[in-house]
């Protein structure tokens, strides 16, 4: 398909109350000041996508963050200059709240250096898992957990609740590269796989809170851990995983918001929650049907951040061994409404649903 065509396919919020998407017509986006046009090859998926879906998404809003592909045109005034048409690359767009920003269409646009070239070797499919839980894992170990880019040598205990999340698989090879010994919670089927991601120890959520924590504090020495990141932020998991921290507290960062309910919770733990989306230096807000939603700012340092992360992330993937997360190739853009209800209905376990968007 030609740009010449002036429209595309693309996955959009539908009208109406019922909060579902479907498989659209509408024009294809034009680049703007600092934006790449990127013809889309593999678009992946996130809890983010399906959750906008149903909660969030205006009617006509391009769905999907995560995309890899090539570049097809370029605006005025790239900040990237290394860049040009035909290069390959991929990163993540603010998708399912904007019309012209989706990564689930055949075209999509992002600022120039908030993409990066997909390193020789590595396959479109993988690059497209690089998108919203790799700059997460960034942002927590990196920017918010105030700790250098590798190789950086923490020599010290990590922790990962929900490891064989899409996140936990990408903060355990970015972890052991910063210098950390990294201990995984997960359940026992994954074991096997977030070792081969780079845990050094496994615990069992199963366990219980204290069972679990125990198990924590002991592969950490005994004195427990001060640092970590819980990628589920839900049920137990904030209180198994402060269980595992020693006498001292620390920080452990979440992805959701703290609980409200604070019964059970340790106050010598700080929480702090990561937004993502602050990484693209624009004023958003997660409440946009609501009357009077609240709107994010703009954070000049979480922008610079953003940009960071798209100017590492060849290297780590090419010196520091971090790598792709598993697959699970899903067919075009017609199955993304089929993936958005797996995933809403948990059947998704570490693997990543990436869908083949160029034919």
């Amino acid at each position: 398909m030609s740009t010449e065509s002036k429209s595309m396919r693309a996955v959009v919020q539908n009208e109406g109350s019922d909060m579902t998407c479907s498989v659209q017509t509408k024009p294809i986006p034009t680049p703007g000041s600092n934006e790449v046009l990127i013809k889309v090859e593999y678009a992946a998926q996130n809890p983010t996508d399906w959750k906008h879906s149903a909660f969030f998404s205006p009617a006509g809003s391009t769905m999907g963050c995560d995309f890899s592909g090539t570049i097809t045109s370029l605006g005025p005034d790239i900040v990237n200059s290394s860049l040009k048409v035909g290069d390959r690359v991929a990163g993540c767009v603010h998708g399912n709240l904007f019309e012209d920003k989706g990564s689930y269409a055949e075209y999509c646009k992002q600022e120039s250096d908030l993409v990066f070239k997909v390193p020789e070797g590595m396959g479109m499919d993988e690059a497209a898992t690089f998108g919203v839980a790799w700059v997460t894992a960034c942002q927590v170990l990196v920017s918010d957990q105030n700790v250098p880019w590798p190789p950086a040598k923490q020599d010290k205990y990590y922790l990962i609740y929900g490891a064989s999340s899409s996140v936990g698989l990408f903060a355990l090879p970015l972890a052991k590269a910063m210098g950390y010994k990294t201990i995984a919670v997960c359940s026992p089927h994954s074991f096997d796989l977030v070792k081969s991601y780079g845990a050094d120890e496994v615990v069992d959520y199963h366990q219980g809170i204290e069972a679990a924590g125990a198990e924590i504090r002991k592969l950490a020495g005994g004195g427990g851990v001060d640092i970590g990141l819980d990628t589920i932020s839900d049920g137990d998991s904030v209180k198994i995983s402060q269980a595992g921290f020693g006498e001292n507290g620390g920080r452990l960062n979440l992805i959701l918001p703290a609980p409200k309910d604070k019964a059970g919770l340790r106050e010598d733990v700080e929480l702090s929650s990561t937004m993502m989306y602050t990484l693209f230096g624009k004023r958003f807000t997660m409440t946009p049907l609501k009357p009077n939603p609240y709107y994010f700012p703009v954070i000049d340092k979480d922008r610079k951040f953003g940009a960071a992360i798209m100017d590492h992330t060849p290297e780590l993937i090419s010196k520091y061994g971090v790598k792709a997360n598993p697959i699970d190739l899903r067919g075009g853009l017609d199955a993304v409404p089929q993936g958005f209800a797996d995933m809403k209905a948990g059947k998704v376990s570490g693997k990543k649903f990436v869908y083949k968007v160029a034919e």
